[in-house]
This record gives C-alpha cells, sequence and structure tokens, in this order.
C-alpha cells in the first residue's frame, strides 16, 4: 500500500500502474510535439510551456514597468484548488480536449478513491489525485476556457495562479467573471 500524507489507498497503486500502461503512446502524442504549448500558451504557463514559471514572472514585470495610472495588477489564487476542482468538469473538458486521454481519466476519477487512515476512511470525490503526474495537465485544461474568456490585458495563470492587469474595471470585471465561473467548478477565491 502506498501511504499519502497519512492515508493509504489501493487505487493511487492501481492508477499509476494504469497511468504507465495508458501513457506511453498518449505522452508521445502530448509530449512529443508542441501540442501543448500551443493549446496552453500564452494565458496558462503553468503545464506544458518550458520555463512557464520565468516566462510569467517576465511578463507581469515588463507590464508592471510600464503601467499606465489607471491600471492595476492583482494576483490571484484559488484556494485548496487541486483538492475542490469538481471532477465533472475536469472529466468533462478532458472528453472534449484531450479525447487520447479519456479513458484513463475516466476509470481513474469516475469513482471516487477510497482513502484509508488508520481504521478511518475518506472518499476521495473531487479534484485530481496527490502525484498523479497528469494532476496540473487536468487541473489547466478545466480551467483554460475560463482564462481565454478574460478581457483583462493581462492575464496570466501558473496552475491556480492567476495574475491579472489592466484597466480597473476590466480587472474588477473579470474577477468577478473568475469568482462565479470558479465557483461553478468547485474552485474559491482566496480573500
Amino acid at each position: 500500500m502506498a501511504h499519502i500524507r497519512g492515508f493509504t489507498t489501493m487505487s493511487y497503486i492501481i492508477s499509476r500502474i494504469k497511468l504507465a500502461l495508458t501513457l506511453s503512446p498518449v505522452q508521445n502524442y502530448l509530449f512529443g510535439t508542441k501540442h501543448l504549448t500551443d493549446f496552453f500558451y500564452p494565458h496558462q504557463l503553468g503545464v506544458g510551456i518550458p520555463g512557464g514559471c520565468g516566462a510569467a514572472i517576465h511578463s507581469a514585470r515588463r507590464y508592471l514597468e510600464a503601467l499606465p495610472p489607471d491600471h492595476i495588477v492583482v494576483k490571484l489564487d484559488f484556494s485548496n484548488a487541486f483538492n475542490s476542482l469538481r471532477r465533472f468538469d475536469m472529466l468533462s473538458t478532458v472528453h472534449s480536449r484531450i479525447p487520447d486521454l479519456y479513458s484513463y481519466c475516466c476509470s481513474a476519477y469516475s469513482p471516487p478513491s477510497v482513502l484509508f487512515y488508520g481504521s478511518h476512511t475518506v472518499l476521495s470525490q473531487e479534484g485530481p489525485q496527490q502525484g498523479d503526474p497528469l494532476g496540473p495537465l487536468l487541473f489547466c485544461n478545466t480551467i483554460r476556457p475560463l482564462l481565454s474568456s478574460l478581457k483583462s490585458d493581462l492575464k496570466l495563470g501558473y496552475l491556480d495562479d492567476i495574475s491579472l492587469g489592466g484597466p480597473v474595471d476590466r480587472v474588477v470585471s473579470d474577477i468577478i467573471q473568475i469568482s462565479k465561473v470558479g465557483c461553478s467548478m468547485g474552485l474559491t477565491l482566496n480573500p
């Protein structure tokens, strides 16, 4: 049995075996081409973008250096994002955008994972499982439409962190949209 922060889970072991068997051909498709870069760039830099963190920092810094007086920059973070993301939304976006991974994701995430902690059991029913190498991809794929819909001049995502910049009214409108759409996916912004 594998131990994850005090939890023992057989589904963790089974999902790792499934992952190894499923990903070999899919990995070449996803990671052997510019597929992910073309899909996520320029708004989501947390997955599929080599040097994505540095690119996000430099883009934000350049924007801040030329910030007009009537513009603002905000950094937003979702509370416990990976554990809160609704699996239905996650699986729906995988089905529509990365169909090659859907069978694996459906078998790993459709039924709740049973976690054991001593004599207690906990059903894990939301978000990608901790330690799943596809977790960042699954999360970023799910919030990509939200990021793409924002109207701010600067809109950068690094996994669950989002930076926005632009005129105050536009940034405020985007924060309201992130809060509303995020809530429908199980995500809540930190205060």
